[in-house]
């Protein structure tokens, strides 16, 4: 299980991390498509999804999804631990790795904290920023909490899942970058960091797309459960 959470976190950031926004830099320099930013990270989200539950029978790449399985008794207090840890490791090496591939790149153009971190459409605005990262994330939390209880084929669940993800980020991603995991967000901001600039990392930001999806969270576990 631990394993196929350490490969599923980074599989999904190796696939989304630069590679999204680089692509859509070309596709869409000015504007960018939000519908292909949501479908890049979405279909990341599913590939690594249907990878990990196939292989190892689980797909838990955020904290948050952790958290709520292990207050419904559905994992152990100890195997939500591990899972932290290894979403920490997958999401430094995705980073690592994303980088050295996508350098020749990424050396020709201005260093871009978007290329690692969320960024959001205005910065200044927390609380409405906020507001939409645990809207985003209590969406996805009470999904996922449902699907639990729901007999049908594990990959209906995940494609079903998928779409749902790819949807909230679509809308989410133009107004705050869509983060929806406090992982997918400050391990790569602290990557960002140490590799580039950390003056243009943004960490007095850095607080909302961690407690907007704890919030989220929590709330979409309490209505899951009221469900």
């Amino acid at each position: 299980m631990i394993i196929g959470e350490l490969i599923g976190t980074y599989l999904m950031l190796g696939l989304g991390l630069v590679s999204s926004v680089f692509i859509n830099y070309n596709l869409y320099s000015k504007p960018q498509s939000r519908f292909l930013t949501g479908a890049y990270w979405g279909l990341s989200i599913f590939i690594a999804s249907m990878f990990s539950t196939l292989f190892f029978g689980t797909a838990n790449f955020n904290p948050i999804f952790s958290f709520a399985q292990a207050v419904n008794h559905q994992i152990s207090w100890l195997t939500m631990l591990g899972e932290f840890v290894t979403q920490i490791f997958g999401a430094w090496l995705a980073s690592a790795t994303v980088q050295k591939m996508w350098s020749k790149y990424l050396n020709t153009m201005p260093v871009n904290l978007n290329f690692f971190a969320t960024v959001p459409r205005q910065l200044h605005k927390w609380f409405y920023n906020f507001s939409w990262e645990a809207i985003g994330t209590f969406s996805i939390v009470v999904n996922a909490q449902i699907m639990d209880d729901i007999q049908i084929t594990w990959w209906v669940k995940t494609i079903w899942s998928s779409i749902l993800i790819t949807a909230v980020i679509t809308t989410v991603s133009p107004i705050t970058g869509a983060a929806l995991n406090p992982t997918r967000d400050f391990i790569p901001r602290l990557f960002f960091t140490k590799t580039y600039d950390k003056k243009m990392a943004q960490w007095e930001y850095s607080l909302i797309p961690i407690a907007g999806p704890i919030v989220g969270g929590i709330l979409g576990l309490i209505v899951a459960n009221l469900i």
